[in-house]
């Protein structure tokens, strides 16, 4: 270890964060973005793309995970740390509790659920330092579960909804300052695995195993009731079309709703798809499109009528979304697609390996001016921007494989990203 003469600034050599990168710290070969080519010759550039990811599994103490943009000049980089805005060369430093080549661990007794933390990062080399980096803030919160979380989603204002095994619901005003709160109906044990929010009916919508649906408000459920419905499906989505409702799930399952979720009915897709799983559908206002399992992808103008597209890819397609001007679809093998239409698909390499994609940004509050896409799948893997051939990987301090993913935007504070997973993962992260 370095230490400088202030001592109570610690910096974190090179060697040292390859070290603790190779006794368990993550893969920097498969994680880091392009080099941002550093210009040698004098003191390094303040580092760039700083990031928090902040938050808590089941089995981990809540904590921060600082990254930046690796610049080949910095033989070391030190973190400075506020509990307030406006971190100078004066604030405290992170020791960290884990780290790698361009990121740090921030969490035991200096970091507490519900409280924000600020960061700021200097490079350093032989030449000289850098100045510091432009400010980013995390506020973890704590896991209160060990289930699988599947999917969250917000309603705009106030209230934050994750779904998950056992039919376990956690709510939270907004996964930050505020802690999570378990209001999981007792009578509902099925795995739940995809939730969304629209404001006509103002409700939350559940779908899961057992031809589970379930609305509400965030606090209070009902279980609708699906008994006209013969035999029982697994449904894995659930979007909103305008007018009603539209859940898909394995065995080639579609299902649409009435106006208000509260009576449903089976929809024939024109194909027997045997045991393909429906995981994802999307509305872009006009067409409906629905992914599945070996690259299947369906397309239908009003969820009646359904055409079968030749699969771009055998992966399996998990997750769909519409921003606006394109749909994007994640999956396993590094799978990132994008299209205008639903028919016309590219190919984009997102700058992973061997990683799962399983879910891709949602907003189900309705579209921002600059929607921002993200993606999370296996590893603790969060890539924004994926489709920009490669996107920007931001690491999470997890390996817990990452479920769910939708954009907090009150129209107030700062939007940021929420993210669910594995173990009772619920991480935020702010715009890298």
């Amino acid at each position: 270890m370095t230490y400088f003469s202030n001592p109570a600034r610690f910096a974190v050599p090179m060697s040292l964060l390859m070290i603790l990168a190779a006794c368990g710290g993550d893969d920097d070969s498969s994680t880091s973005p392009p080099d941002n080519g550093g210009g040698g010759g004098g003191a390094p550039s303040a580092p760039v793309g700083v990031a928090v990811v902040a938050g808590d599994t089941d089995s981990t103490e809540v904590q921060n995970t600082i990254s930046w943009v690796q610049d080949p000049d910095a033989a070391s980089f030190t973190v400075y740390w506020s509990n307030t805005a406006g971190v100078t060369e004066s604030s405290s430093v992170v020791v960290p509790a884990a780290a790698g080549a361009r990121y740090v661990v921030h969490s035991d007794v200096d970091v507490l659920a519900g409280n924000s933390y600020f960061y700021r990062v200097q490079a350093s080399s032989a030449d000289g330092s850098s100045g510091l980096s432009d400010e980013a803030v995390g506020t973890p919160q704590r896991a209160i579960t060990s289930n699988q979380l599947n999917d969250v989603a917000f309603n705009g204002t106030d209230t934050i909804v994750a779904v998950g095994d056992a039919g376990v619901i956690l709510s939270s005003p907004d996964g930050t300052a505020n802690a999570w709160t378990d209001v999981s109906p007792a009578a509902v044990p099925e795995s739940l695995s995809g939730v969304t929010w629209e404001s006509i009916n103002s409700q939350f919508m559940i779908v899961g195993a057992g031809s589970t649906v379930l609305s509400g408000d965030g606090a209070n459920w009902v279980q609708e009731d699906l008994s006209n419905l013969s035999g029982s499906r697994n449904l894995q989505d659930v979007a909103w079309l305008g007018d009603r409702y539209i859940a898909v799930g394995n065995n080639g399952a579609i299902l649409t709703s009435n106006g208000d979720g509260s009576a449903w009915a089976v929809q024939d897709p024109g194909v027997v798809f045997g045991n393909t799983a429906f995981n994802a559908v999307a509305y872009d206002g006009n067409t409906i499109v629905v992914v599945g399992g070996n690259g299947t992808i369906l397309t239908s103008a009003d969820a009646i009528a359904w055409q079968e597209l030749p699969q771009p890819t055998n992966n399996d397609l998990n997750d769909i979304t519409w921003d606006g001007s394109q749909f994007i679809v994640v999956g396993s093998n590094d799978t990132i697609l994008t299209s205008p239409d639903g028919v016309d698909w590219t190919s984009h390499v997102p700058g992973t390996s061997d990683i799962n994609f399983v879910a891709v940004t949602h907003w189900d509050a309705g579209l921002p001016a600059t929607p921002v896409v993200a993606a999370v799948g296996s590893s603790g893997t969060f890539v924004v921007r994926p489709a920009a051939d490669p996107g920007v990987i931001v690491h999470t301090g997890t390996n817990e494989l990452l479920d769910g993913l939708a954009w907090v935007d009150n129209g107030v504070d700062p939007v940021y990203f929420m993210i669910v997973g594995h173990n009772g993962t619920v991480l935020t992260s702010q715009l890298p």
